[in-house]
């Protein structure tokens, strides 16, 4: 099998697309926590769970594992980085990002989840109308059926069902511009005229005041069609940091205190949030979580221990430990002895010795082995070992090539987005 894709995102600092789950050495813990949460979510909990690491901990790809285990679960998904262009105390654009990135296990965005339920529902029309006489009763049917799975969205948000069925009756008009207009405003639209809105039936916009509304509404809707639940994964929180404005962040993190306050008190129902950021986000007095003691003083764990509680609100990942060292390089040397086809025997000798000598520097110093650091220097030494194969034929050369590509990254991490 052809690895090469895979390799190169690892080495170049990225998540790769493909076999992310094989990566879940050394968070098989974090992971199966995590399988517990969506059993819950699945079951009607709501649930909101913190992650905490620096940077190249392995916080993306960490995010990476729950979306692919909620995607293999029949979970819609939304995934979310923040910046400049996305700040959480603007919880508007919030939703509309929510709304704008949602995929599920067969496709992408809100379109294909409403026009898969649509297509469900007709087969099971045309199955129970199978003649060709029973048209009329077979469009009935339907019709029953989507006001029937529309009950608790109705329920919910009266607009937010009225579009969803104006969306279903412009399709079948073949109106493509009402429905068009009609998915725009479901996804939070400020930019539609009222006189469209007239035609579907609905008023207003998506705004600071119901955002949370229209989530809600979103979330009873996903999971009235037949999916598990709704999956929100928030990375780079750290970014609200570097929100000048003290009122603005607190603004943000009050926002997070009412996602946790309402996953626990029952007004979310079905759904996980995950915000994934680093230690300095959470503990820095002045802008961090810390800054805000009605969301610090509720998610901190109040128990000091050397140990770990994964049930608390916060999940720490730390470095690698030896052992998960030995398995993660086990297997990019597989991956990368299949995928070049050459004699990677030297290279193996010199990784198991410079894991050694690794691990017992590091133990000296104090400090973690940084994942994403490790493999990337990692998949370097393999790949320039390969193309040089005569001049780098014993592994004391090799491993001397690791303590040079070990300095260089080291110095390159300094500036590297998170993994």
């Amino acid at each position: 099998m052809d690895y090469q894709d895979t390799l190169n995102a690892l080495k170049n600092g990225n998540i790769p697309r493909e076999s992310i789950l094989d990566f879940s050495v050394g968070r098989e813990d974090e992971l199966n926590e995590f399988k517990n949460i969506l059993d819950r979510v699945e079951n009607g909990t709501a649930v909101t769970k913190f992650i905490n690491g620096e940077f190249g901990a392995g916080k993306s790809f960490f995010l990476k594992l729950i979306e692919e285990t909620a995607f293999n679960d029949n979970f819609v998904v939304s995934r979310i980085t923040l910046s400049q262009n996305l700040q959480f105390h603007k919880i508007e654009n919030i939703y509309k990002e929510i709304a704008k990135t949602l995929k599920c296990k067969t496709g992408e965005s809100l379109n294909h989840i409403i026009d898969r339920w649509i297509t469900r529902l007709k087969v099971e029309a045309e199955d129970e109308y199978e003649d060709d006489d029973e048209i009329e009763e077979r469009q009935e049917y339907l019709e029953h059926r989507i006001k029937e799975d529309l009950i608790a969205t109705r329920d919910c948000s009266n607009s937010f069902a009225t579009a969803i069925e104006k969306y279903f009756h412009a399709r079948e008009e073949h109106d493509d511009e009402t429905a068009n207009y009609a998915q725009a405003w479901l996804r939070g639209d400020s930019n539609i005229p009222f006189t469209e809105k007239k035609k579907f039936g609905v008023k207003g916009d998506v705004t600071k005041e119901n955002a949370f509304h229209f989530l809600t509404a979103l979330s009873t809707f996903i999971n009235s069609i037949g999916y598990s639940g709704l999956i929100i994964l928030v990375d780079e929180a750290e970014f609200i940091l570097k929100t000048p404005l003290e009122k603005s962040r607190s603004v943000a993190y009050n926002y997070m205190r009412d996602i946790y306050d309402n996953c626990n008190n029952g007004t979310f129902n079905g759904m996980l949030f995950v915000f994934a950021g680093t230690q300095q986000f959470y503990e820095d007095e002045k802008k961090g979580v810390k800054s805000y003691d009605a969301l610090y003083s509720r998610i901190v764990n109040v128990l000091e221990s050397d140990y770990d509680d994964l049930r608390t609100p916060i999940v720490n990942l730390h470095g690698f430990k030896e052992n998960d060292v030995k398995k993660i390089s086990d297997l990019i040397i597989d991956m990368h002895q299949e995928t070049y086809q050459w004699d990677i025997s030297n290279a193996k000798e010199a990784v198991s010795e410079f894991i050694d000598i690794r691990v017992a520097n590091t133990g000296l110093t104090g400090g973690v082995i940084v994942p994403r650091t490790y493999i990337r220097e990692l998949i370097s030494v393999l790949d320039t070992v390969e193309q040089n194969q005569e001049q780098l034929n014993n592994k004391e050369e090799i491993i001397k090539l690791f303590k040079e590509e070990e300095n260089s990254i080291e110095t390159e991490e300094e500036i590297f987005d998170d993994w």
